[in-house]
């Protein structure tokens, strides 16, 4: 074996391999140089005592010092030896022993029941329908690249709201995002500053797109309540509300408080983002109309932004959102959004536009209204939960603190992922504690093995 300062080199060349003979060598010395066998200002075996050893030509040995050479491993000196670069951190042999190799992520376990409010559900990658418009995707053109969204996938967002909601949009004021949270970055990109009014309590997803942001929480605890709507008027340039599912029961604000709202920005020149989260998922039909739509229908002047996603119905692995916008705020969206390319893939996109045509989202959502009127059954059928509040779409079961850790942390370990009540409140003020579950997330059999381990944890249990 060849030596260097004293020291043998372990070096492999496999002639079977298809990588090329000098690139084998090229790595065995980095692996050696960047491991500590080799050090700084060491000097290497010559090109002639290294080829004779490993039974490889010269040339191949002179390639490849040539290339760790070009590299800075190597440095070679008139009338001198080859030697490894005295300009090496000592330390880099050392560091990279002390790292652990890094390990292949865990696939997460599919026996996992989330129920957790925005997660959970069946997965569309295994839905037909979906996977019929994905197969397609990949055999059209997109057409011309456009940053707002694909023409179609606009016009079939347009076509789904109005069939769906009733809700009459130019697909011109569409502009796709990856889902809410970057439709709300995309907002502040565009230029919207100042403090945010945020509800309290309300859903904690949108505010983790907001952290560099001042935030001013209105409570809502009792509903929209129009004293906190003055006291923060003169704070705030924006507010985000959810009137389709406020937090954390799931409920609806009414249309005339709806009006209220949007006379009151209105006023204040106050930008209202609407958060249209699960708003297709309700368990009746009635449509209510959304704030975007009032404001234009009853000529409300308040700038309404409409944050639309389908990542609740299609689960977060299909990041897809869009906002509805226009005027000047439209205007810097559209700008802004241009600027920056498009959010999602076009072939996205394209797969998106098929399968709201198809209407295979109209039927998912169908099936996911199902599922929740089979939920209702599986409750009832279970019988009593200690410290369960079943107001809306979601289930609340309060307790302490320490109780609701304890619930997360058990329920967790047996495979039920739920979500932290608390985590719904900005501040410590009147924090409410215990565990939220989106009981329509999962199948009867399943939900009802789930809830039956909810009775145990908390001590509700059938005799």
């Amino acid at each position: 074996m060849p030596r260097a300062a004293g020291l043998s080199l372990p070096i492999e060349i496999d002639r079977d391999s298809a990588m090329p003979l000098p690139d084998q060598l090229v790595a065995e010395f980095r692996r050696l140089i960047s491991t500590g066998v080799l050090h700084p200002d060491e000097p290497v075996p010559s090109s002639r005592r290294m080829s004779a050893h490993l039974g490889i030509s010269r040339g191949t040995v002179e390639t490849a010092y040539a290339q760790l050479g070009v590299e800075g491993y190597l440095v070679s000196r008139e009338r001198s030896a080859t030697r490894v670069n005295p300009d090496l951190p000592t330390a880099l042999g050392e560091s990279s022993r002390r790292r652990p190799p890094p390990t292949p992520p865990r696939r997460p376990a599919r026996d996992v029941i989330d129920l957790r409010p925005g997660f959970g559900g069946d997965n569309p990658l295994r839905e037909p329908a979906f996977r019929r418009a994905w197969r397609d995707s990949l055999d059209t053109d997109p057409g011309p690249i456009d940053p707002l969204g694909q023409p179609g996938a606009r016009w079939a967002i347009a076509e789904h709201l109005r069939l769906l909601r009733g809700t009459k949009v130019d697909p011109e004021d569409i502009i796709l995002t990856s889902g809410s949270r970057d439709g709300v970055r995309l907002l502040f990109t565009a230029g919207l500053d100042g403090a945010i009014g945020i509800e309290n309590p309300g859903f904690p997803g949108l505010r983790q797109a907001m952290t560099d942001r001042r935030l001013v929480p209105f409570d809502v605890s009792a509903g929209l309540d129009e004293a906190e709507l003055e006291r923060i008027g003169p704070l705030v340039s924006a507010v985000v509300v959810t009137p389709n599912h406020q937090f954390p029961h799931g409920t609806t604000l009414p249309v005339d408080r709806r009006v209220r709202l949007l006379g009151w920005a209105a006023e204040n020149d106050v930008l209202v983002i609407e958060d249209d989260y699960d708003s297709e998922a309700r368990y009746r039909r009635t449509v209510v109309p959304t704030l975007y739509d009032l404001a234009v229908a009853l000529g409300i002047g308040a700038q309404v932004v409409h944050v639309g996603t389908f990542s609740t119905l299609l689960t977060s692995a299909v990041s897809t959102g869009y906002l509805i916008a226009h005027g000047p705020i439209g205007r810097r969206l559209a700008d802004t959004r241009t600027a920056l390319g498009p959010a999602f893939s076009p072939v996205m996109q394209t797969a998106l536009a098929s399968y709201l045509g198809s209407g295979g989202l109209r039927r998912r959502i169908s099936r996911g209204r199902r599922r929740l009127r089979a939920a209702e059954a599986v409750l009832a059928e279970v019988g009593p939960i200690r410290g369960l509040v079943h107001e809306g779409r979601t289930l609340v079961i309060e307790t302490d603190e320490a109780e609701a850790g304890r619930l997360r942390t058990e329920l967790a370990a047996k495979g039920i992922l739920v979500a932290s009540l608390a985590a719904g409140w900005s501040g410590d003020s009147d924090v409410r504690h215990g565990i939220v579950l989106a009981h329509s997330n999962a199948e009867a059999p399943v939900l009802r093995r789930a809830l039956r381990t909810v009775q145990e944890l908390t001590g509700q249990a059938a005799d």
